[in-house]
């Protein structure tokens, strides 16, 4: 059980896209990652378009509008984000104790820099500027979170998406291994993220033109 805490925050509301790597399966962003969409892009080059057939059956990417606004412990020590857990099948896995670190500021949405190298990814990723996320399905409510503990983000209901096949043909020759090629280089792999926006911007004209919020989890005022 959590402790009582304030009602709500005075955390900034931030409204930004969330993308996910995901199957033809549907279901909500509870206890998920995600991430923005160099990091999104990164963990298909690395560990999805690499097998035949792709991980997990993915076949699209999904982007979801989001609003979070941090618990008022979180937020006091000037941070949005809190430490970037893992969910594996639905599940908390670490770093550390997922239940310990929610008990003490609310169920906080996680955030990670890959530039920090960590908690994951821990090498160089050539994806310059990728960030994933988790949300915990008990910090989800409707319509714009209160920085209650139990209440940090929300979610678009239908999401908009693309798919990996859509991707592909924007390549020289319209083939996924031509539009994977050189997972190395920073600059293929820039040019393979604004393809992914700009299919997002032609698929949805109308779509809101939304900034990406800092990612400001702090290693050491988290843990302390």
């Amino acid at each position: 059980p959590l402790p009582s805490s304030p009602g709500s925050s005075d955390a900034p509301l931030l409204t930004f896209y969330m993308y996910r790597a995901q199957s033809d399966a549907s279901y909500p962003p509870k206890n998920v990652n995600t991430a923005n969409l160099a990091g999104a892009m990164w963990y298909l080059q690395h560990e999805v378009v690499t097998k035949t057939p792709p991980k997990f059956g993915i076949s699209r990417i999904i982007r979801y509008k989001i609003q979070t606004k941090a618990p008022a412990r979180l937020h006091e020590l000037g941070m949005d984000f809190g430490v970037r857990y893992a969910y594996d099948s639905q599940k908390c896995t670490g770093p550390g104790d997922c239940a310990t670190m929610y008990a003490k500021y609310g169920y906080f949405v996680g955030c990670n820099n890959f530039d920090s190298k960590y908690p994951y990814p821990d090498i160089a990723t050539h994806y310059d500027g990728g960030v994933w996320y988790s949300l915990p399905g008990e910090g989800a409510c409707e319509g714009s979170p209160t920085g209650a503990d139990d209440c940090t983000y929300s979610y678009s209901g239908h999401p908009d998406e693309i798919t990996l096949e859509e991707l592909a043909a924007t390549s020289e020759n319209g083939t996924s291994a031509a539009f994977w090629a050189s997972p190395d280089d920073d600059e293929a792999n820039a040019r393979k993220v604004q393809a992914a926006a700009d299919l997002f911007n032609k698929k949805y004209p109308d779509s809101e033109l939304l900034t990406e919020p800092q990612c400001n989890f702090d290693f050491a005022k988290f843990w302390q």
